[in-house]
């Protein structure tokens, strides 16, 4: 997994690749700093391929993370694959999905 961190209006998380159990430990890591304060952060997943069950509970609490300090999170540009994993779990209501 890659993660590429654009600073702008809001910040913006490129994730490329798979984010599944051998990658969310560094991605939670990478993104640690930027869902520490009340930012508004953006992950763009147009490069994401897959998500696991440990990656969705990581995109799920960096959204807690946000929310507790001020900020939002939103994602877009999810593939088909992936938008179904969020819609078959629930995550597409509790998550703002562009």
């Amino acid at each position: 997994m890659e993660v590429n961190i654009i600073n702008g209006d809001k910040i913006t998380v490129e994730l490329i690749g798979r984010l599944d159990t051998a990658s969310v430990a560094d991605f939670d890591e990478e993104i640690a700093e930027v869902i520490a304060d009340d930012n508004d952060v953006v992950f763009d997943c147009k490069d994401l391929e897959y998500i696991s069950s440990s990656g969705l509970r990581s995109v799920l609490n960096a959204h807690k993370q946000l929310k507790a300090a001020g900020g939002s999170l939103e994602l877009q540009n999810l593939q088909p694959a992936v938008k179904s994993v969020f819609d078959l779990t629930g995550f597409s209501v509790i998550l703002k999905i562009l």
